[in-house]
C-alpha cells in the first residue's frame, strides 16, 4: 500500500495551527483554546484538494525551553512528524510578530528548505499585512498569508500544498475496523495505543487528562487494518476544568459515535468506578461494540483472585456491559496483550453475525412458548414472525397484533437476553423492536 503524502504543521504554542488544520480538513477535529498548548498530541485528518489527497497533521507547539516532561515528549512528537513529513508547513503568528522561538525553529528547518512553506497565520485583515512581511527574514521563499478563522488565503495555500503533492493519491479500498479507546483520565489510554503502535504515538504522562484531542494510528496485523482512536479521558460534567478539556470530551464522545468498537479501558488498581459506568452508558447507547479492558494488571498481586473479584464487580456496575468480554492487561510491560486483536475480531465477527429467517423464527417460537408475551391490558398477544433488519448492532423486530407499548415493558428485553444464548453476540449490544400489523 503507498503511503499518502504528508503534510504536518508545525510552530510555536498559541500562533494558530489548529485553527488552520480545523479550516484546510474542513472539522472541528483539533482542539482550539486560547490557552496555549491545547493540541498536545499528533492530530491527523486526510484532506482533498484539486485532484489531490494528502494527509495532514497538526502538532502541539514547540517550545524553545523545555520546563517540563510533558513539554519535551510534545517536543518530540513534533520532531516525529516534521521527520516523517514530505511537507512542512511552518506556521507563524502575524500580530506578534518575529520572536526568538521563530529563530530557535528556523534553524531546525533551515536543512528542511526546500520542503517547507512558511504561513503566516493572524492576517485578519488588510492591516496585519505589513507585520507578515518581517517573517521574509527568516529566509524560506515565498510568504502564505493566512486567517484559518477566516479563510483567508486558505485556498491559496492550498493549491501550493497540492502543487507539491507529485501523484493523485488514490484511495484503496480497505476493510478495516475503527476502534474508539475510551475511558477515564490516566487510566493507560495512551500507553495501550504506544504500546499497539510500537511507538510513542500518543503523549504519556502522568498528568491526568494529557490526552486531549482524537488521534487516529492505524495497525496492520496478518493483513487486517485496525484504525485505534485515542481519545480524551471522559469526565463527568461537574468535573471538566475548562473549556479545552470540554471539547476534548466532545471529541471523544464522537470518536465512540465513530467507531465500530470500543475499549473501555479501566484500572485495575482502582476497580469500576462511577465514571467507568457512565461512560459504559455512552457506548452501550451508541450501540458499539465493546471489550473491557483492565489495565495495570503488572502491579496487582494475587492476580487470579483478583481478576475473579474485579469481573464480579464490572457485570455488578455495568449491567448495561454484561455482553463486553473481559481482559486484563499491562500497557506498560505488555502482559496480556496478545490477547487482545483475538477478541477484537472475535467480537466485530459478533457484530456482523446474522440468523437465518427460519431458525429467527425457529427462536422465536420456542422464547414465546417458555414465557408467552402478555399485553397490559390482559389480552392474547400473537406474534407472526420475525426477521434480522441490520448488523453492528445487530437489529431484529418481531411483527405482533400489539405494539411493544402495548407489551410488558420487560419483554423486549427478554428476547435480547434469548438471542445472545441461542446465538452468542458477545461483545455485541442487540437491539429488539417490537411492531404492530395486522395478521
Amino acid at each position: 500500500m503507498n503511503a499518502p503524502f504528508r503534510v504536518a504543521i508545525v510552530g510555536r504554542p498559541n500562533v494558530g495551527k489548529s485553527t488552520l488544520f480545523n479550516r484546510i480538513s474542513g472539522s472541528r477535529k483539533a482542539i482550539v483554546d486560547k490557552v496555549a498548548g491545547s493540541t498536545r498530541d499528533r492530530n491527523v485528518s486526510f484532506v482533498e484538494w484539486g485532484g489531490k489527497r494528502f494527509e495532514l497533521v497538526d502538532t502541539g507547539g514547540v517550545l524553545e525551553d523545555v520546563d517540563t516532561p510533558l513539554d519535551e515528549q510534545i517536543g518530540i512528537q513534533v520532531e516525529t512528524a516534521i521527520a516523517g513529513a514530505d511537507l512542512v508547513c511552518w506556521v507563524v503568528d502575524s500580530q506578534t510578530g518575529l520572536l526568538p522561538e521563530e529563530q530557535f525553529l528556523s534553524k531546525r528547518l533551515r536543512a528542511l528548505s526546500e520542503r517547507v512553506l512558511l504561513v503566516v497565520s493572524k492576517v485578519d485583515t488588510a492591516r496585519h499585512m505589513p507585520e507578515a512581511a518581517e517573517f521574509h527574514r527568516l529566509g524560506f521563499g515565498e510568504l502564505y498569508e493566512t486567517s484559518g478563522e477566516h479563510g483567508l488565503g486558505v485556498a491559496e495555500l492550498m493549491d501550493a500544498i497540492a502543487a507539491r503533492v507529485p501523484v493523485e493519491v488514490e484511495e484503496e479500498d480497505i476493510n478495516e475496523v475503527r476502534i474508539a479507546i475510551t475511558g477515564r483520565p490516566n487510566v493507560g489510554k495512551s500507553s495501550l495505543l504506544n504500546r499497539l503502535a510500537g511507538e510513542d504515538r500518543a503523549v504519556v504522562s502522568a498528568l491526568a487528562g494529557t490526552t486531549r484531542d482524537a488521534v487516529d494510528t492505524a495497525i496492520d496485523v496478518d493483513g487486517e487494518r485496525f484504525r485505534f482512536v485515542d481519545t480524551a479521558g471522559i469526565r463527568r460534567s461537574g468535573k471538566i476544568p475548562n473549556q479545552a478539556d470540554r471539547l476534548g470530551v466532545m471529541v471523544a464522545g464522537r470518536a465512540i459515535q465513530r467507531a465500530q468498537l470500543c475499549l473501555l479501558m479501566l484500572d485495575a488498581t482502582v476497580g469500576v468506578t462511577t465514571e467507568d459506568a457512565s461512560i459504559g452508558t455512552k457506548i452501550q447507547d451508541a450501540g458499539r461494540g465493546a471489550i473491557l479492558v483492565f489495565n495495570k494488571w503488572d502491579v496487582v498481586d494475587n492476580r487470579e483472585a483478583e481478576a475473579k473479584e474485579l469481573a464480579l464487580v464490572a457485570r455488578e456496575k455495568m449491567p448495561h456491559l454484561s455482553f463486553a468480554p473481559i481482559i486484563f492487561v499491562s500497557a506498560l510491560t505488555g502482559r496480556g496483550m496478545a490477547g487482545l486483536f483475538p477478541r477484537i475480531r472475535e467480537v466485530r465477527r459478533e457484530q456482523q453475525r446474522e440468523i437465518s429467517t427460519p431458525d429467527l423464527n425457529n427462536f422465536l417460537q420456542t422464547a414465546s412458548t417458555r414465557l408467552p408475551p402478555r399485553a397490559r391490558d390482559g389480552k392474547l398477544v400473537k406474534f407472526y414472525y420475525a426477521a434480522q433488519t441490520g448488523v453492528a448492532p445487530p437489529r431484529f423486530v418481531v411483527f405482533s397484533n400489539r405494539s411493544r407499548a402495548e407489551l410488558d415493558a420487560t419483554y423486549t428485553r427478554y428476547l435480547a437476553r434469548r438471542l445472545r444464548e441461542a446465538f452468542g453476540f458477545e461483545g455485541t449490544p442487540i437491539r429488539v423492536a417490537i411492531r404492530k400489523r395486522k395478521g
